[in-house]
């Protein structure tokens, strides 16, 4: 099951309509600050949850159109019978929609716009409380009735902040995750013998045991008794010493690790206590999408991670990679990120890169067409220039030396042949110092005196290169690859 499309419209930085799609396992936007990466996810918050707590819908339009409507829109494509039938109510199958190639969609969206809609013969009013769906046999946007509920038994997102506080996932309470993770464990051990026994102990040491703490306070409370009889009159007073639930005691536990040093999780880097975090929201969402009668059934799921590489050291990053393409295989993943390196480590047939961008105060975005520079591509210097728009002598190194090997492979001068072939100018002249010392000069094209500028720095006999000319001769080298003269080498 994935988003395959999302469209955002008015929602804070994106003020214009912006079409993403997304259909791949693995979903990276990258790009600058304040380019808009983590307002995406937060558009995505608020399609599934609306106007949160504090808030009004003003605080979600883009500040200077605040008299327009917002509204953010997905698509979901997938199983969705198999979805509807085994996680909701069988009416929800009359929203699906089938592509020309029999594919089940399923289109969502909230929008601040206020519109009545004839549904089931009634007048319905639909505003930015309601998430609705697009029904294709009315051809309009609904709000069946129990809809808000029952989207949670569709699917379920979840949400990794980038300032996301371990001790928020990492809290043995009852309303955190990793407390009503272990609030199921605590649940199925009130059932056992271990439980009966310490309840039977619970019971001699504090309430019915001769040496039970009741008997001990006994003297306190007449003490107490009798001072109470001279401000309100005579009444007896008993302590409670009821055996509270096991989820209480739950509530006292700790996280320890021992990961060469024992000790609490608290007192570890940031680094493993957002790796700890990652872990237990990984165990929480299967356990949130699997069926409860059927462990055989999966609902879908979809993880929004914001910038994982963060606090990670880079063999912890490869590691986390390495776990984001395996919960891919059935789950979709969202990132945001500054790291090339980790963009680098994903399987790039399986990934959608997104670039977003500020201009004028609005955030766009648009995606990476071509990542596939290479046989061996992506290379870090080739997601830096592509991803983050650096232009790096790596990126140029490898592009001449893809380039070169093909030409001089076949017998061709290097020079000439592009020259002939591709109409790349021979416009640049460079001083060569020979092995006995002496000079020549030489006429070159501008890679070609770019690479030996980069791979002879010992030689100060010629100008340096602008960042201007590194950046033409990268674009003329990627124009090479496409020319039909060269695909034919």
């Amino acid at each position: 099951m994935k988003i395959t499309q999302i469209i955002i419209e008015n929602f804070k930085s994106f003020a214009n309509r912006t079409v993403l799609n997304t259909d791949k396992p693995i979903v990276c936007f990258v790009g600058e600050n304040n380019t808009g990466k983590t307002t995406i996810f937060r558009a995505l918050d608020f399609l599934r949850n609306g106007v949160v707590k504090d808030t009004t819908i003003t605080d979600y339009k883009n500040i200077h159109r605040q008299d327009h409507n917002l509204s953010v829109e997905i698509t979901i494509q997938g199983n969705l019978t198999a979805s509807i039938t085994n996680f909701a109510e069988e009416k929800y199958l009359n929203y699906i929609e089938r592509d020309h190639n029999g594919n089940e969609k399923m289109r969502l969206r909230r929008s601040s716009e206020v519109i009545t809609i004839t549904q089931n013969n009634r007048q319905i009013e639909l505003n930015e409380k309601k998430i609705c769906i697009y029904n294709p046999n009315t051809q309009q946007f609904e709000n069946p009735t129990g809809f808000d509920k029952a989207i949670g038994s569709l699917f379920d997102n979840i949400f990794v902040w980038s300032e996301m506080n371990a001790d928020d996932v990492v809290d043995f309470g009852s309303t955190k995750i990793f407390g009503k993770l272990l609030k199921e464990v605590s649940n199925q051990f009130e059932q056992s013998q271990d439980w009966a026994d310490f309840t039977t102990a619970h019971q001699i040491a504090f309430v019915t045991g001769a040496n039970s703490l009741r008997n001990q306070s006994q003297n306190l409370m007449s003490e107490v008794e009798s001072a109470l009889s001279n401000f309100y009159g005579n009444a007896q007073i008993k302590l409670d010493f009821s055996i509270p639930d096991p989820a209480s005691f739950i509530k006292l536990g700790n996280v320890i690790i021992d990961d060469g040093m024992e000790t609490p999780l608290t007192e570890k880097g940031s680094g493993m206590q957002r790796a700890f975090a990652l872990s237990v929201i990984k165990v929480y969402a299967n356990y949130l999408c699997t069926h409860p009668a059927n462990p055989n059934l999966i609902k879908p799921l979809f993880f929004f991670i914001d910038e994982p590489e963060i606090s990670l050291h880079p063999k912890a990053q490869y590691m986390l990679i390495s776990a984001l393409n395996n919960i891919s295989t059935q789950q979709q993943v969202f990132i945001t990120t500054h790291s090339a390196y980790l963009l680098s480590m994903f399987q790039n047939q399986n990934t959608a890169i997104l670039i977003t961008t500020k201009n004028n105060h609005q955030n766009s975005v648009v995606p990476v067409a071509n990542m596939n520079t290479f046989p061996f591509s992506p290379t870090l210097a080739e997601i830096e220039y592509f991803a983050f728009d650096i232009i790096s002598n790596d990126f140029h190194n490898e592009l001449y030396g893809f380039i070169e090997e093909k030409i001089i492979k076949k017998g061709f001068n290097f020079d000439a042949w592009l020259n002939t072939n591709c109409s790349i100018q021979i416009n640049k002249t460079r001083t060569r110092i020979r092995r006995n010392g002496s000079h020549v000069r030489e006429n070159t094209t501008l890679m070609t005196y770019i690479r030996h500028a980069i791979h002879h720095p010992e030689n100060t006999l010629n100008p340096n290169f602008t960042e201007v000319e590194l950046q033409q001769s990268i674009q003329e080298m990627l124009n090479i690859l496409q020319d039909p003269n060269f695909l034919a080498l």
